[in-house]
């Protein structure tokens, strides 16, 4: 095989921008969505329906193939079954939420308060058992289980609904073989082998993983949000090809460059994931040789996605983590590092098993899920706290519009009064929230029934129940709450100055907030100067954080949901802060209407000063473990803090240091204010900087504003 990935580059940079479609392999999309609304008006199962959609796209859309890469991918699909999915999700809402719905967009849209959603685009599927029996072995576990005496007829129509989306992909893998042969043998056998068993050797198990993501995401529509534990995955074939030579650990590396290049040219909204290291079910460190070599290559790629989970554990080596860490300090921050001790725990705490919950693999940004067991919904929507706050001092009702969006809490005379009031509006919208996700969840069936998915459940398969519809082990729900530090200093102001100081009434300092500070600047000065802010290891500041984060945590955590699972807490904002602050009026701690809140567990923006141990001590006086959904700290460092074998291990002191405490996960940037101010000036000098935003990267120079001055001041703080 020709694996000379440095010389193919170039040609790999636009294969997902101009496909070399063949035109005659394939009927034109007027013609496909034609046959598919043929296929609508003959069946009336939602599964079979889109199961032989897929399966018409797999016989009868145009393929295209990459002469200079070594996998293959292209199909076609034209967003048929997106837009299919996206059709029948209005229709139910339509038929069956139709004022809830309104009511929620509402809420978010013109509020920015709390928000309740579908979610079937935070999959976790089960790749591991997809590369050890391959999809004839997945295929057969649907022949075995169909053949129980006594099922109804949604079950046989789930049956077959697998076999049918099995044997689509299996199409797919050989008309791909044929396609490719004259150019590349080796593909073509790979691809056919595959399509008629499981794979041999490292090289078609990445074939695989390729193969069944894009048919996935691309062509059925629903979200792919990890690959899973890729070093996990591909180690067994590793190990037998250099033992047993048949590729060479050089050849391996080139092939992982292909692999993981062919991700990054597809632009995958906010990066596909995958996990490495942490312990398996038995307890033990799986990180391997594999896991150092992915990690090099990677960095050497210079990309940003995919983005890589890293899980740490007790007994994950020390070199292994300093590896990653000198990518980050390198410029290269498309890691996040998640605790093992406290995910596993959090898992725990809404009645996973210890064994599965150590199976764990972060899903989209930090979600913790049970790696192909649990569906785990973890983009369900959330709730903006610091607006609780804004509620409080209007009655319930959104500054801007004067609608009531909240409770009426009354007068308040006391701060038992005013944390009790924000509580119960923190609790209004928390429960508007998960009572729309739980309506909607009981129309899944209607809207997103996954055959492809769900064949690789046991659990759903041995059902015969779509995982959607509660088939998985566990079939949870989440919801965020967002901005915990803008709140905490909000309340940390108004303890301050009402009720301590006693510097204005409430309604007075009402009137200041609703006034936008406009005439009140010595008063504004004053509230941004107090020492109680969070991020500090202020004991006052920390202690309503707490307070807050229990209360949020047993708002949501196992309350059931639609589907016979539980809802699970996240504590984490990712981009979503942005739009909730800009609906936001001002804030007691002296923060103007619109202007950012807080990030994930963040302080507010250079409101932290006293260094990154005051931040770490702040963040983890809370008890992570409450939110199995997840959380987060952003770090920014100085280059300078990190530079040389003393930065490196100062670093490491700082990660495993958080993880100790028990944070949750951590993620970080490494750069100077000065370098971000001159690629806010002149971004044609700096087109390849990247940051870590949320959950995933971007180029700084493709951040708005308002984001890139964010950075700018946590740059400038971090000195």
């Amino acid at each position: 095989m020709l694996l000379h990935f440095d010389s193919q580059k170039n040609s790999l940079d636009g294969q997902f921008e101009m496909p070399h479609w063949i035109t005659d392999s394939g009927l034109s999309t007027d013609e496909l969505e034609s046959l598919v609304s043929e296929l609508e008006q003959a069946y009336a199962s939602k599964a079979i329906i889109k199961a032989k959609t897929l399966a018409l796209l797999a016989d009868k859309a145009q393929i295209a193939i990459d002469a200079d890469d070594i996998f293959q991918d292209k199909l076609m699909g034209s967003g048929i079954m997106k837009s299919q999915r996206k059709r029948w999700e209005n229709e139910a809402k339509e038929r069956y939420l139709a004022t809830e719905t309104a009511e929620m967009r509402r809420a978010w849209k013109e509020f920015g308060a709390y928000k309740g959603e579908a979610d079937y685009g935070h999959t976790s599927p089960n790749t591991r058992l997809l590369l050890s029996v391959g999809l004839t072995g997945l295929l057969e576990r649907v022949e075995i289980a169909s053949q129980k005496e006594g099922l109804s007829q949604k079950q046989k129509d789930f049956y077959e609904s697998c076999r049918i989306v099995l044997n689509a992909v299996i199409t797919v893998a050989g008309r791909l073989a044929e396609a490719i042969r004259p150019y590349n043998v080796e593909n073509s056998k790979a691809l056919l082998s595959i399509a008629s068993g499981k794979p041999q050797n490292s090289y078609e198990a990445m074939q695989l993983l390729i193969l069944y993501f894009f048919m996935h995401e691309y062509i059925g529509g629903t979200r792919v949000r990890t690959l899973g534990r890729l070093d996990v995955l591909l180690y067994p074939f590793y190990k037998n090809d250099t033992e047993n030579g048949v590729y060479t650990k050089a050849e391996i590396k080139e092939m992982l460059k292909f692999f993981l290049y062919k991700f990054w040219v597809a632009k995958v909204p906010f990066d596909l994931p995958f996990c490495l290291g942490g312990i398996d079910a038995d307890g033990n460190e799986v990180t391997n040789e594999i896991s150092y070599l992915i990690v090099e290559t990677y960095n050497e790629l210079n990309i940003y996605s995919p983005k890589i989970h890293i899980r740490v554990s007790e007994k994950t080596p020390a070199d292994f983590v300093k590896l990653v860490l000198s990518c980050i300090r390198g410029g290269n921050s498309s890691f996040v590092f998640v605790n093992d001790r406290i995910a596993i725990k959090s898992l725990m705490n809404v009645s996973i098993e210890e064994r599965d919950a150590r199976d764990y693999v972060p899903i989209g940004c930090y979600e913790p899920a049970v790696w192909g067991v649990e569906i785990g919904c973890t983009g369900n929507g959330g709730v903006n706290l610091p607006k609780a706050v804004e509620l409080v001092f209007n009655n319930g009702r959104d500054l801007k519009s004067g609608a009531l969006c909240g409770v009426e809490t009354g007068k308040i005379d006391s701060f038992e009064a005013f944390v009790s009031a924000v509580k119960k509006q923190i609790a209004y919208m928390t429960r508007r929230a998960m009572d729309y996700v739980c309506k909607i969840e009981r129309h899944y069936d209607e809207i997103n029934p996954d055959p492809l998915l769900s064949c690789q459940y046991e659990h759903s398969v041995a059902q015969g129940v779509d995982v959607y519809e509660g088939g998985a082990k566990y079939n949870n729900s989440s919801l965020y709450f967002y901005s915990i530090a803008s709140l905490t200093d909000a309340i940390c102001a108004v303890k301050k100055l009402i009720f301590e100081q006693k510097r204005y009434t409430f309604d007075e300092f009402g009137d200041i907030l609703r006034a936008n500070w406009q005439g009140h600047e010595r008063e504004r000065a004053i509230a941004l100067r107090l020492s109680e802010k969070y991020g500090n290891n202020n004991p006052t500041a920390d202690a309503i954080a707490v307070e807050f984060s229990d209360f949020c945590a047993a708002l949501i955590n196992n309350k059931p949901n639609g589907r016979d699972g539980v809802f699970k807490a996240a504590l984490f904002s990712v981009d979503h802060y942005l739009p909730i602050s800009k609906r936001t009026m001002a804030t007691p701690d002296g923060r103007l209407a619109g202007e950012p809140l807080s990030k994930n567990l963040c302080a507010v923006t250079a409101m932290d000063k006293h260094g990154v141990t005051a931040l770490i001590n702040s963040v983890t006086k809370m008890d992570h473990a409450k939110f199995p959904t997840g959380s987060v700290l952003d770090i920014v460092l100085h280059p300078s803090a990190v530079s040389g074998e003393d930065g490196l291990e100062a670093f490491y002191g700082i990660l495993m240091t958080y993880m100790r405490k028990g944070g949750f996960a951590m993620h970080g940037n490494v750069f100077l204010a000065e370098d971000l101010k001159k690629a806010q000036a002149e971004p044609e000098k700096y087109q390849n900087l990247q940051v870590r935003v949320c959950g995933w990267n971007a180029y700084f120079v493709n951040l708005s504003k308002v984001e890139q001055d964010a950075f700018i001041r946590q740059a400038e703080n971090s000195l």
